[in-house]
């Protein structure tokens, strides 16, 4: 962790001038009291004093028009900015960046995101410094760990391979540690609609944008399920996409997306199933059917849980499970359960 700190820091001083000593002499020189000398009241002749109230006029309208010039450049900073970047943990930060992958501005969304900018001041910083420097402050912090590996990465107005390049200067970081981050690097379309939906649900736009994914890519999913959603960490959002159902060969992936790492649980698919095999005193070959699908829990929509579904051999009946991907807690899910006015049985209720 020393270490990770150690990089951090040296990548973002190395793109920042050290300037103290030059405003140190600065504020010295301003501070000198100049010698005041004595002289004698001359009088001026008025061509001449007529000379120096036009040359000052002249100046001031100068000064004015420089001034003009200047704040009609340099106020609309963000005019600049070529695409944004929205990286999500908790916390979750906007980066305007410019032609040149230099950073225009830099924004925190939410509370957690203050704490992770905290004074940093990331404006002219290359893109490269302002990921080690933003990423490394969430490790350090404990907003990404071994256990909540996963952050979402979303840009607007990308090329083909910013995504791959956004997502390599995030897992260089951790390239030196123990620890592997699973990301989620996608391309988004900032509209109206999304940005209003995002403000709906207290969450960045590119969050919003997967859940609208996951909304679309998983049969069990509506969207009456948003605002439960958009409480879930993305560590629990990465598992629902990544784990969805897709069919299509490798080649046919969506373009638009680049994926790395995986996501670290407590409970991974195959302990899930050996928890409801043991409680059932069954193995795997007793039936004639066994699926796991990572979905919302039936009986506490914002917690992320293996669905299970069993069929016996002999006799075709169904048994169905959900298991906490976190905490290994598992429920049989009865066929009437509607998920609001009942709920799922634990294992050992009676019933």
């Amino acid at each position: 962790m020393k270490a990770l700190k150690n990089k951090i820091i040296e990548s973002f001083e190395s793109q920042t001038p050290d300037l103290k000593e030059k405003v140190v002499l600065l504020c010295q020189n301003q501070t000198q009291e100049q010698p005041v000398e004595k002289k004698t009241l001359v009088k001026t002749p008025k061509k001449l004093v007529l000379r120096k109230m036009v040359a000052v006029f002249s100046c001031l309208i100068l000064f004015g028009l420089g001034l003009f010039v200047g704040n009609f450049f340099t106020l609309p900073q963000t005019a600049n900015a070529q695409r944004k970047i929205y990286l999500d943990v908790n916390p979750s930060i906007e980066l305007s960046i410019d032609k040149n992958d230099i950073v225009v501005s830099c924004t925190a969304i939410n509370d957690d995101a203050k704490k992770i900018l905290n004074d940093m001041n990331l404006e002219k910083v290359e893109l490269k410094t302002a990921l080690n420097a933003i990423v490394g402050s969430m490790y350090v912090n404990g907003y990404l760990t071994s256990e909540n590996n996963s952050i979402l990465i979303s840009v607007d107005n990308t090329t083909d391979d910013f995504l791959t390049f956004v997502t390599t200067q995030v897992n260089n970081v951790f390239k030196n540690s123990n620890m592997e981050c699973s990301i989620i690097a996608q391309e988004i379309n900032i509209n109206d609609d999304l940005k209003q939906k995002a403000e709906e649900q207290g969450v960045s736009v590119g969050k919003m944008h997967l859940l609208n994914k996951i909304v679309d890519g998983v049969e069990e999913i509506s969207d009456d399920d948003i605002p439960n959603l958009s409480k879930m960490s993305i560590k629990d959002l990465n598992l629902i996409y990544s784990k969805r159902p897709n069919d299509k060969p490798d080649d046919d992936k969506r373009k638009d997306e680049v994926f790395s790492g995986e996501v670290n649980v407590a409970i991974n698919e195959e302990n899930a199933i050996q928890i409801v095999l043991n409680y059932m005193s069954k193995t795997e070959e007793d039936f004639s059917y066994i699926h796991a699908r990572v979905l919302p829990s039936k009986h506490h929509r914002e917690n992320v849980v293996y669905h299970i579904t069993l069929t016996l051999k002999n006799s075709n009946q169904t048994y169905k499970y959900e298991v906490d991907c976190n905490t290994g807690e598992f429920f049989e899910i009865e066929d009437d359960f509607d998920g609001e006015n009942d709920f799922p049985h634990k294992p050992n209720d009676k019933h």
